[in-house]
């Protein structure tokens, strides 16, 4: 079913919450009834003036445009953008509000307006102690609720990974499987001669030293799976990312070979530990090496690249995934990261993975971007910081 118009302007003006349309050059186009009383303002002194005339009152940017505007960062990065900051309110009364924008992109892949949603998040007075305790708890247990959202979903993105390892995990541990089988039937035929001379007890240790190697890749691949299977914690720790890689790339091992997918690590000795969540960081190796893997086998096989390298001057680490696929095209690098955004069949994704790999990566304090040209294939940077992020910093 089509709204008509005057549907989508009672829809617009219906909604609580501030929204104004704005052009990539910080006019506003439009604004809907929320905002109108927010401000205190007619709406034809709104409609067509520029963003920041109307929250500083002043018809030239200052400082805080460019660092603390949440539309110089979507113009900039070509991304959402999400940020809390104080603008005025009635009477001009300073507010907290928690602001998203949005880019709004053409059939070209041009972006020509931006939609920024914005919230009062603005505590209320409270007089009354035991009132005070209430909200208190309030927003406790809105944080609790958030928080346990978020793990949910982190965990329904990791079982999908999961989903698309069994096939190459089941034939990576069906095969010392076979192996293990079959130097058992030479132990017993060892075992069934009367008289077992030197050389076949020699020949009897040797298979039992393979059987218990085989055995041992078996428990490690196991014992990597179960790991990458547990419910995710935030809990931060010192992590070693090699040793993380290795972990998430002997899961991925056989996914690779079946896809004719040459794997090349370059780690770097002596890295830095990171702090962070080793869990939530397998995770967003585990959905970037996923998306190059499943780009790579459309093109029958590949490359896969993966460099460590310490960042002294940063106090940090970088990490780069690089895919010889067909990599990504211009008009939708830039809408990778949102969620539900997918180029997959229906059925094939919901469009989750790199969404939840820019969240964590976020959420560690870190930075992760893309380079790709299509037909040459896609690097994603993360860097990671040993405590907090430097005031300049970027993943090359």
């Amino acid at each position: 079913m089509i709204l008509s118009n005057e549907e989508i302007t009672t829809i617009f003006n219906g909604i609580q919450d501030s929204i104004l349309i704005l052009s990539p050059e910080q006019v506003i186009l439009d604004a809907n009834d929320a905002f109108i009383r927010q401000m205190d303002l007619a709406r034809e002194d709104v409609i067509g003036q520029k963003c920041y005339e109307i929250f500083t009152e002043r018809h030239q940017k200052n400082q805080n445009c460019r660092t603390l505007c949440p539309l110089e960062k979507a113009v900039t990065n070509r991304r959402p953008c999400r940020m809390q900051l104080k603008r005025p309110g009635r009477k001009g009364q300073p507010r907290d509000v928690e602001v998203s924008i949005s880019p709004i992109w053409n059939e070209k892949g041009e972006i020509t307006k931006f939609i920024e949603i914005s919230r009062d998040i603005t505590p209320p007075v409270i007089d009354d102690q035991t009132s005070r305790e209430d909200l208190v708890r309030m927003l406790d247990d809105r944080n609790r609720r958030l928080s346990a959202a978020q793990e949910r979903l982190l965990h329904q993105d990791k079982m999908a990974s999961l989903g698309k390892l069994s096939s190459a995990v089941v034939h990576e541990i069906n095969n010392p499987v076979a192996g293990i089988l079959n130097l058992v039937k030479l132990c017993q035929r060892i075992l069934k001669e009367e008289a077992v001379s030197q050389a076949g007890i020699d020949l009897f240790i040797g298979y039992l030293n393979l059987m218990e190697t085989e055995t041992r890749r078996m428990s490690g691949i196991i014992n990597n799976l179960l790991m990458f299977a547990r419910q995710s914690t935030m809990e931060l720790i010192p992590c070693d990312i090699n040793e993380l890689l290795d972990q998430t790339l002997m899961l991925n091992a056989n996914l690779l070979k079946i896809n004719h997918i040459k794997l090349d690590t370059r780690f770097a000795k002596d890295l830095p530990k990171i702090k962070g969540s080793a869990d939530q960081l397998k995770q967003v190796f585990m959905n970037i090496i996923s998306n190059a893997a499943e780009g790579m086998a459309a093109t029958n096989g590949g490359t896969l690249t993966v460099t460590t390298m310490a960042k002294p001057e940063q106090r940090g680490v970088s990490i780069k995934f690089k895919d010889t696929g067909p990599g990504i095209p211009k008009v939708i690098i830039n809408n990778i990261f949102e969620p539900f955004f997918t180029t997959k069949k229906k059925g094939k994704g919901v469009g989750l993975g790199l969404s939840v790999v820019y969240d964590i990566i976020e959420k560690h304090d870190g930075t992760i971007d893309v380079e790709s040209r299509q037909g040459e294939g896609a690097e994603f940077s993360i860097l990671l910081f040993e405590n907090e992020q430097p005031a300049t910093a970027s993943a090359t």
